[in-house]
């Protein structure tokens, strides 16, 4: 590796780790995410996924969030009985599941997504209006370069 690029690593390592520091500080502060609804960070990601992917399987879920089946189920779980997701036995396949955000959890993904999206404008306004697309499409890039299942 030739010492520029040991530099850019570096920098970009200090970087990083500057701005996943001050997301989790500022998730803390989530009204919606924390406060009103009480969500821990899997919740969150669970929702997300819900929202962009109506009737997956449970199984999707884990693959997604990286965790084996029962604590996927163990999360649904948890969101079934607050009334943000329905478990459901599509007619044609009695055997499986598929998995929907209710009324109540499109809401609050919808206010969740709000709050995650103001944080982003606060990132963004510490660029120039010049300077945000190069960086929005080199994050999208490095999202899609790193991503395990084509979400970005």
């Amino acid at each position: 590796m030739s010492p520029r690029m040991k530099d850019d690593v570096t920098q970009l390592h200090s970087a990083v780790t500057v701005i996943m520091r001050a997301l989790k500080i500022a998730e803390k502060g989530l009204q919606v995410a924390h406060r009103e609804l009480n969500f821990v960070p899997a919740d969150i990601q669970t929702l997300r996924f819900l929202a962009t992917h109506p009737a997956c399987k449970l199984s999707d879920l884990a693959h997604h969030l990286g965790v084996v089946p029962t604590t996927a189920s163990s999360i649904i779980d948890r969101l079934v009985d607050r009334g943000l997701v329905s478990r459901e036995r599509p007619e044609s396949n009695r055997r499986s599941v598929s998995l929907d955000l209710t009324a109540a959890g499109k809401d609050a993904f919808s206010r969740l997504d709000a709050e995650e999206k103001a944080t982003m404008q606060l990132m963004l306004d510490a660029l120039s209006k010049e300077e945000r697309p190069a960086f929005v499409r080199a994050m999208s890039q490095i999202a899609a370069h790193v991503s395990t299942d084509g979400d970005t």
